[in-house]
């Protein structure tokens, strides 16, 4: 099917689109624009001696690409340029070298161009030049770190938590493994003075290995906290090593080890900060608790609150100082100034140009509109099919679940599978299920008096989670690990029972055996039936009724028909093939409903119309990342920051 193209809708938070409105009319295909747009930047530093003043360099991520290497003025916040980071979606990972030079580790996620990989841009010729991809297996560079006489840059990367070296004088790539094996991240990197490079792995051991400048390893460190996570942020301040540790719990405590003693000296708890080492002077280090800057001295552990709380929203990093002033931005990409003298800190205007936001969830409202929430900057938008408004929020977390209940709408939001009610005005928190080691609610349902929610724990754990809430009491029933080891990724309800579809990934890469189908009675809280539709299916995915009460199921790679009483397969039909044999994390592939006749679903970035007579399929579109039913009867879908709808004739 051919898509039309309109102009893109210009959003700001409230408002109404900029470009008039047009309605979607007459059949097939439109192209609604782009809903979202947001200034997220994980990956910043600072070059506090650049010989034309002080610089910040920040990656503002972006849907489809290229993500934008921004450049400003560390004093005034303002804009010098904007430098594309050709096929890069964003990045967590900037350095600055010895030479001024700007090193950055890039994500991305384009069709056959899926490696990481390293950028450097060179302030005196205003380019960047792209230095290729370090190791061919490696998908994702989390951080970069320079060596302190500027010969080399190391690099941490993912899926198979490999560390390399660039050779800034030759330009060559040296692959020094992974430095604790079996571990699926190398998360942050800290070069010391002498050269000493210290690595911090996760999403299992939370380790810190200790390197020689050649990459050999040396030794490693094991984590004063018990549990599994990453050695999140690490950083090397005189005599010792700080590492902020990110937990299947939820907590993020720091450990200060002394590097003379080898021994932790202090555990700091609820340590926000995205950096743990930018902001220290002398003993003291500056560093973001319950979202205030506070005052840590590392040789008394003495904490001390400093009252500044305006850093721009998201996750604070500190970068370094301008004399008495500390530097900082938030991963909504403003800069602030917190001035160690008087007390005071500020908050810069936002220079830098918003980039589009990918489409992690679709859903229908209560009020006649489409709601999508962004992808990893957040944000959620809402679509008036009746007159082509959008309006836009920004303040919204990464959204994985939208569904109304009872005439309201409410969100599950990644991370700590926290379920909130949205108005329209701001979300308000219901439930937060982080400490019970969750992080991702996909499925959700409205359920009689019940919202019903589905799970995927946090990296590094296992067993999602079944949850019940009922949002006039906030009385909830949380069931975790009702199908032992697995995520809870499909939910149906009809007369009482919960109809539930997994997934054999956990919070890992290793399958709890094969995906199961289960019916659950809320009166009695136990489980009626489980069963295995699919023989070698790791995972299920969307579950839906049709009219005539017949329970389907929508795999990556099978449509399947339950007895809703038993749970045993009726019949399946194999619409395509599946590579299980290489598969990891598979949990968001599938979305299924009923509507005039025919099972309507996304798979495998395709749209199918399925008949439930015959089974027959036929393809309407892809390539597709999100389908929703929207409450005006007609079909709306997205990819990456593109938004469409395909009107039923």
């Amino acid at each position: 099917m051919a898509v039309v193209l309109l102009t893109a809708l210009s959003l700001s938070s409230p408002a109404q689109a900029e470009s008039a409105p047009i309605p979607p009319s007459g059949c097939g295909f439109q192209n609604l624009g782009t809903l979202l747009t947001e200034t997220t930047t994980a990956g910043t530093a600072l070059d506090a001696h650049h010989p034309e003043g002080p610089r910040v360099y920040s990656v503002t991520s972006s849907a489809s690409g290229p993500a934008q290497l921004g450049i400003r003025d560390a004093r005034d916040g303002r804009l010098i340029g904007e430098r594309p980071l050709p096929i890069a979606l964003g990045s967590w990972a900037v350095t600055v070298a010895l030479d001024h030079s700007v090193y950055v580790g890039s994500y991305n996620a384009t069709t056959g161009a899926m490696g990481g990989r390293l950028f450097r841009y060179t302030p005196s010729t205003d380019q960047v030049s792209e230095l290729g991809i370090p190791i061919a297996t490696e998908s994702f560079i989390w951080t970069v770190a320079a060596s302190p006489d500027g010969s080399a840059v190391y690099g941490g990367t993912s899926p198979t938590g490999k560390l390399f070296r660039y050779d800034t004088a030759t330009g060559g790539y040296t692959d020094l493994g992974s430095p604790v094996p079996g571990d699926q991240l190398v998360r942050d990197l800290a070069v010391g003075k002498d050269g000493t490079v210290y690595a911090g792995v996760g999403a299992g051991s939370m380790k810190v290995a200790v390197l020689a400048p050649g990459g050999t390893v040396e030794r490693v460190i094991d984590p004063p906290i018990e549990g599994s996570g990453y050695a999140y942020d690490v950083d090397v301040a005189g005599r010792y090593l700080l590492v902020r540790f990110s937990t299947s719990t939820g907590a993020n405590p720091m450990g200060v080890y002394d590097l003379s003693t080898r021994k932790w000296k202090d555990v700091v708890e609820d340590v926000d900060s995205l950096t743990v080492g930018g902001g220290r002077r002398g003993h003291d280090l500056y560093l973001f608790q319950n979202d205030e800057l506070v005052k840590y001295d590392l040789e008394t552990e003495k904490i001390t609150k400093l009252g500044f709380t305006e850093y721009g929203g998201g996750a604070a990093r500190t970068l370094g100082w301008l004399g008495n002033v500390l530097v900082g931005t938030s991963s909504t990409g403003r800069i602030w100034h917190f001035d160690r003298k008087t007390g005071q800190g500020r908050l810069l205007d936002g220079t830098l140009t918003a980039q589009p936001v990918s489409m992690r969830s679709l859903g229908a409202g209560p009020d006649g509109r489409v709601y999508a929430g962004g992808f990893f900057s957040g944000g959620l938008a809402a679509y008036d099919p009746a007159t082509g408004e959008a309006t836009n929020w920004t303040k919204v977390g990464q959204s994985e679940g939208i569904v109304t209940h009872k005439g309201k709408l409410y969100l599950g939001v990644y991370p700590g599978a926290r379920i909130y009610e949205f108005d329209g005005t701001a979300p308000r928190l219901l439930l937060d299920l982080g400490g019970q080691e969750q992080d991702r609610p996909f499925a959700m349902i409205s359920a009689g008096d019940w919202l019903a929610f589905g799970t995927v724990p946090k990296a590094g754990t296992h067993g999602g989670v079944l949850g019940l809430l009922d949002p006039a009491t906030g009385r909830s029933v949380i069931r975790r690990n009702i199908i032992p080891g697995h995520s809870i990724i499909g939910l149906a309800y009809r007369d009482g029972i919960i109809y539930g579809a997994t997934s054999a990934f956990g919070g890992t890469s290793t399958p709890a055996g094969e995906a199961v189908a289960f019916a659950y009675d809320i009166a009695t809280d136990s489980l009626k039936w489980q069963s295995t539709p699919v023989a070698g299916d790791l995972a299920l995915g969307s579950i839906a009724f049709d009219d005539a009460g017949r329970l389907w199921g929508l795999t990556p790679d099978t449509l399947f028909e339950l007895d809703p009483a038993t749970g045993r397969t009726v019949r399946s039909v194999q619409h395509q093939t599946y590579n299980w044999a290489g598969a990891t994390q598979v949990w968001l592939d599938t979305h299924l409903f009923f509507h005039k006749g025919f099972l309507w679903g996304k798979v495998q970035g395709k749209v199918y119309r399925f008949d439930p007579g015959t089974m027959a399929f036929a393809r309407i579109a892809r390539p597709i990342t999100n389908l929703t039913l929207g409450p005006d009867g007609h079909l709306y879908l997205s990819r990456n920051e593109n938004f469409y709808t395909y009107r039923i004739c």
